[in-house]
């Protein structure tokens, strides 16, 4: 085990990536576009992927494996910082300052200070590397070895950000910094409507209650809740400090799927994000024999926007399974075969913001 406090979180989280094989291939496939390319253990772009799987990767819960870790007190907060703040690219060599080689974005032209002692030799100005960067204490640090191109002009530098950026990881890299971005706030954003609502499901007795209630809690989510990735300040106040002027006052509406008879309910679920449902009292009701509402559940089945989510919450399949007659005891996913796709890797769910 090393002894290096960075070094031994890798070392853990490598262990931790080893049991997930499936993830780990999937991963590799969206990266490279098949098998890794790698045909040793000792091989470095092993590690440098491991890098990317741990730090950058995003599961099908909304995940990456650094998040799993901290959430299971095996690493401190701090790790958090990695896939928030981690940083791929292509970087030209602008000189030195001491320990910290001083990188430029080849894309961008955003700079950045990295510790990396004892690499002035290989690291010499002009020198292009593909290299992530990861924040340790005040500090940024290389993750992994970054791979050194020659020194280049203007001209060389152009055309391999060309050729990089028309390859798998760019693209690959910008999705994954976006879904990351997402699931946090989908998951911050859910902490908030659990807070004000003391349920992640909630069942309305018709639209009006429904925009009622709903329209207070758009206001504690931009004027009251603290979000730990704005600092500890509320929607409002980051987009005062952001915009410099108040936002605009939000009035919430519903749609007039929602505003048609029947009871509207709402689940925000933590892998799949807000859902809207129309009549969902009504589906509940007729999947747990309490009411019959035949037409509500076919409307549920026949409809491409509502996943199997909302049967999934109701909890039985009988009433289900005979209004399709099907067998009683059949399960919930065989039953909705024909009518939903199985569940993909969710993409983040949230509530328009002030922004938005």
């Amino acid at each position: 085990m090393p002894t290096d406090p960075v070094a031994a979180w890798k070392h853990l989280l490598y262990t931790r990536a080893a049991r997930r094989p499936e993830e780990l291939a999937l991963a590799a496939h969206s990266l490279y576009g098949g098998p890794p390319p790698w045909t040793t253990q000792e091989d470095a772009g092993q590690l440098d992927f491991l890098d990317f799987f741990v730090i950058e990767w995003v599961d099908a819960e909304g995940w990456t494996e650094v998040e799993h870790a901290v959430r299971e007190d095996v690493l401190p907060q701090e790790a958090l910082r990695w896939p928030r703040e981690a940083r791929s690219a292509l970087w030209v060599v602008d000189g030195w300052e001491g320990d910290n080689v001083l990188l430029r974005d080849v894309r961008t032209e955003s700079e950045v200070a990295v510790t990396a002692p004892g690499a002035q030799a290989d690291l010499v100005r002009r020198t292009v590397i593909r290299a992530r960067v990861v924040p340790v204490g005040d500090t940024l640090r290389f993750s992994g070895e970054p791979d050194v191109y020659d020194a280049m002009g203007v001209i060389a530098r152009q055309d391999l950000l060309r050729q990089w950026l028309e390859g798998p990881e760019p693209a690959l890299i910008e999705h994954l910094a976006a879904l990351r971005a997402g699931f946090l706030r989908q998951r911050e954003e859910r902490d908030a409507w659990i807070r004000h609502f003391g349920s992640d499901e909630l069942v309305f007795p018709n639209a009006k209650d429904m925009e009622n209630r709903l329209a207070p809690f758009v206001s504690y989510l931009n004027n009251e809740h603290r979000f730990p990735s704005l600092g500890g300040l509320t929607r409002a106040e980051a987009f005062r400090t952001d915009k410099g002027a108040d936002p605009t006052i939000m009035q919430l509406a519903l749609g007039p799927t929602l505003t048609g008879p029947g009871r509207p309910g709402v689940i925000y679920d933590a892998v799949e994000g807000i859902h809207f449902l129309p009549s969902y009292g009504e589906l509940l009701a007729h999947l747990r024999d309490e009411e019959a509402h035949p037409d509500v559940v076919r409307m549920y089945l026949d409809d491409p926007g509502i996943t199997r989510l909302p049967f999934r919450r109701a909890g039985v399949t009988r009433a289900l399974a005979r209004l399709l007659v099907r067998p009683e005891d059949e399960p919930l996913d065989q039953l909705l075969a024909p009518y939903k796709a199985a569940s993909g890797r969710a993409s983040p769910s949230v509530l328009p913001g002030l922004e938005d």
